[in-house]
């Protein structure tokens, strides 16, 4: 079926309803006719992403509930119904309305449903999953993309999200669904009424927070340093208001500056161009916040609470705004040497083969494992139920250079809740040090190397769009770069071909890691790496110098970030 045929199907099944008016002003426009339409919103392993209208290329009631559809026939299959799916919403537009929809059609098709009352957060959810045994789980969030964006996000019986033969499945069933339009599932106070829905009360919040709270490696040394910290927090206004709050409060931390104008939920996110912790402009407010008080450290958290952005005041007074990389690196060495005395020789810690090689670097000072595993949170997740599954290795910390972090096994998805608690602990360890994490920061390059990482991003929205990035990988696949621009490649590994190449002997190796569209590439001092997001029309390229002097690795990391940025363009054009 073309676009114009599933138009047309649309517009005959919701002619005379509320959607009318908004199908009329999309035919009204040819390219976002076609955009709208083209294709249903992709179900991968994280789930379906998209913006807010009509159409099947877009996040609506109707592309909820074919998904909900097609997910309650999978989990029918398995005849594991009654073990039921948990749900949790973000404060995006429509989060509810969707949780709800998705709640009605697992329930009218036989499905037990647990469902939150109020938002929560990505990692309360997947605690509740495996608190309440569930089969599955259902995030309703676009995460940390821009306010005409929500999502769908499922997540399996482990608590992590869907892996890939799954998901394959599911989206199966989900392509039988054709009944999207017409059907009507029961209504949600019938569901409730039948046994069907049951509401998620605060007990299994207290025992998250238990939970997070037995992380806490050095309770004397917050207790003895809290007052001397001052945090400004902002939520984003987001779903870890309440959870941030309660569990840095628990701990001791009571110095808690919140940005009030971006405290409550709103999904419109005001002020902001997105509720992304990764990006300065989202620290304004923040900063003038902190210096009226005086603070040194400032915490976001974005809208589903599963991604954390840290701001540490420098030597020159003003506010650097770390990477994911960095924070990681900060987290992972703190826990690793405040553990060290305990290691038992079974020890591992896992991040993305695109985070940090500076993770690499830690994990070998301490004597710990470091596994490298594709890019997907779902992935770490998977290495902590692959050690269990084995009785072998225990699991420390991971994280990703996309701000998510995760310690402990009782949630397997990144935790900005967990991260935040861990982080207001280093950071009171080195106050008793006369340090800040600023400091911390430059002890580690000083110690390991300056590592320089940047992430490049291009954006080609549309169905020409997505084919422009794909093409562009392909180019690269069948013609690879000898050099880029003064560096010289040494190694080329394709990870949908399972192969590392090395340039001057020709001799080919496996990556013994899954297929994925990746191309990584290893030059003397630093690395790049090219990819397709999997959530999002972008050409994306991890860039990567490493040297002993600061100002050599920033020189030619930008440098080398020139000439990737050119060639990407140039590909794309």
């Amino acid at each position: 079926m073309d676009y114009k045929q599933a138009y047309a199907e649309w517009s005959a099944a919701l002619a005379g309803t509320e959607y009318e008016a908004e199908l009329e002003r999309i035919a009204a426009d040819p390219a976002l006719l076609q955009d709208s339409f083209y294709q249903f919103l992709e179900f991968g392993t994280a789930g379906m992403r998209g913006t807010l209208a009509l159409g099947t290329n877009r996040m609506n009631v109707f592309t909820v509930r074919r998904a909900s559809e097609g997910l309650a026939a999978y989990i029918l299959s398995t005849g594991k119904q009654d073990d039921g799916v948990a749900i949790a919403y973000d404060s995006r537009i429509n989060s509810d309305v969707f949780a709800r929809e998705a709640a009605r059609v697992l329930a009218d098709k036989g499905v037990k449903v647990y469902l939150y009352q109020m938002l929560h957060s990505v990692p309360q959810l997947s605690f509740t999953i495996l608190h309440l045994h569930c089969i599955a789980g259902i995030v309703i969030t676009a995460s940390h993309n821009p306010p005409e964006y929500n999502g769908y996000k499922v997540y399996g019986a482990d608590g992590g999200q869907l892996a890939t033969e799954d998901a394959a499945t599911v989206t199966n069933y989900i392509n039988e669904v054709t009944d999207y339009l017409s059907y009507t599932p029961m209504s949600l106070d019938d569901a409730v009424e039948k046994g069907l829905v049951t509401y998620i009360g605060e007990d299994v919040d207290e025992v998250y927070y238990q939970k997070v709270e037995s992380l806490q490696i050095d309770r004397e040394v917050i207790a003895r340093q809290a007052d001397h910290l001052k945090i400004v927090y902002t939520p984003l206004f987001g779903t870890g208001n309440v959870p941030v709050r309660r569990i840095l409060s628990d701990i001791g931390i009571r110095n808690l500056s919140v940005v009030k104008e971006q405290e409550l939920p709103n999904g419109n996110f005001p002020g902001l161009k997105a509720p992304n912790p990764e990006n300065r402009d989202v620290f304004t407010l923040a900063f003038q916040q902190a210096d009226e008080i005086g603070a040194n450290l400032i915490i976001a958290t974005d809208p589903d609470c599963d991604r954390m952005g840290v701001c540490v005041r420098s030597k020159d007074g003003g506010f650097e705004v770390l990477t994911g990389n960095q924070i990681g690196c900060i987290l992972m060495d703190y826990i690793l040497s405040a553990k060290q005395s305990s290691f038992s020789g079974d020890e591992f810690v896992v991040k993305s083969v695109v985070s940090t090689a500076m993770a690499d670097t830690i994990a070998a000072h301490y004597g710990v494992e470091l596994r490298n595993v594709l890019t997907g949170f779902k992935f770490i997740a998977e290495q902590i139920k692959l050690s269990e599954a084995s009785g072998k290795g225990r699991f420390l910390f991971g994280f990703e250079e996309s701000y998510g972090y995760l310690s402990g096994t009782f949630v397997r998805d990144k935790d900005a809740a967990m991260a935040s608690m861990l982080l207001a602990e280093a950071a009171c360890h080195y106050d008793a040090k006369g340090m800040t994490l600023y400091d911390a920061l430059q002890e580690l390059y000083k110690k390991f190397g300056y590592f320089k990482e940047q992430v490049l991003s291009l954006t080609l929205a549309g169905m020409e769009g997505i084919a422009k990035i794909k093409g562009a990988v392909e180019a690269l696949r069948q013609n690879p770069p000898a050099a880029f621009g003064e560096f010289a490649v040494t190694a080329v590994s394709d990870f949908m071909k399972n192969t590392k190449t090395q340039v001057a002997t020709g001799a080919v190796s496996p990556i013994g890691l899954p297929a994925t569209n990746m191309l990584y590439y290893d030059f003397d001092g630093g690395r790049v790496i090219l990819r397709p997001s999997g959530t999002e029309p972008k050409l994306k390229a991890y860039v990567s110098i490493v040297s002993p002097d600061e100002a050599d690795a920033q020189a030619k990391l930008s440098r080398l970030a020139a000439t990737v940025k050119s060639l990407m363009a140039e590909l794309t054009k």
